[in-house]
């Protein structure tokens, strides 16, 4: 395989970047903690070179993600839904760096919500764009902030946006409700209680979350287990409101690295949901599509 493109997922918090062929097969990646916020006075040039720096700069780079936000390297308006990766390919921002790298910038898309409220999201088209043609139709992509996504043909129609990540992570770290957590490996029957306590209470967030102190305190859940079970209560709580609005008979593809990618899909099947862990690096799909849908490659 011969690398015919640079794909880079560059978020809030995290920087990816993948040496890919035509098809989007990745050849060599590379990760670091260095996403939009971490750098500083607009350095997105030079925070690139020391991550790439070696890569042929006469390769295409393809850029998706929060680095076409308002916070990032150039920002980019939001493409309407629905929406398809030909449209993101007309819509792509072309930059020439100093160094001699010519970098397209994919924008991400809005859609309006029927109860008016406005979505937005950058990447997570992408990934989605990188998994169509599987026979599935409904994608979930976990994360910091997650996405419920449908699309029909090959166009994303409308999704809903869950603030689950930043949720949990809030409240392992800074509410009394992470006081009696200790490390530990992930318990895939406290996580599975949490989920169900989720489901048979939907409405009832706020008061689920205290038992994950107050089980603790009665010894009837062990500090090391105490995280997974207010994940299964955060995650839970997603899934219960999402299904409202999608279809039950439809199968879904959780796009996500495997660790939260795996909670997803336990979460989703413990509602009775058909569903399947998709390629967590779907993006470098995606983007090799818009790429060859705007000439690139």
């Amino acid at each position: 395989m011969t690398a015919r493109f640079i794909a880079l997922d560059w978020g809030t918090t995290s920087f990816r970047a993948y040496l890919a062929d035509g098809d989007g097969r990745v050849l060599h990646s590379m990760a670091a903690a260095e996403g939009i916020l971490a750098v500083t006075d607009g350095r997105f040039e030079q925070a690139l070179e020391r991550h790439i720096g070696g890569w042929d700069k006469a390769l295409p780079v393809m850029a998706a993600g929060m680095i076409t936000s308002r916070q990032g390297w150039i920002e980019l308006p939001y493409l309407p839904c629905p929406a398809s990766a030909a449209d993101l390919a007309r819509a792509l921002h072309f930059h020439q760096t100093a160094s001699g790298r010519r970098i397209a910038f994919a924008t991400g898309l809005s859609y309006r919500a029927p109860d008016g409220m406005p979505e937005v999201m950058r990447s997570e088209e992408v990934q989605v764009f990188g998994s169509l043609g599987q026979g599935v139709s409904h994608f979930v992509t976990p994360g910091t902030h997650s996405k419920w996504i449908a699309t029909e043909g090959w166009q994303l129609t409308r999704y809903a946006t869950y603030v689950t990540g930043e949720v949990f992570a809030a409240l392992k770290d800074h509410t009394i409700l992470g006081r009696l957590m200790k490390p530990g490996p992930e318990d895939d029957e406290a996580f599975a209680r949490g989920v169900k306590a989720a489901f048979d209470d939907p409405a009832g967030f706020l008061h689920r979350i205290f038992a994950a102190r107050s089980l603790g305190l009665f010894g009837e859940l062990a500090p090391e287990s105490i995280a997974s079970f207010l994940s299964g209560q955060v995650i839970g709580s997603e899934v219960a409101h999402a299904i409202r609005d999608n279809p039950r008979d439809a199968e879904y593809m959780v796009l996500a690295s495997p660790g939260i990618g795996q909670r997803y899909v336990q979460a989703i099947r413990l509602a009775g949901l058909k569903v399947r862990y998709g390629d967590p690096q779907a993006i470098v799909k995606g983007l090799a599509i818009i790429a060859r849908h705007a000439g690139i490659i």
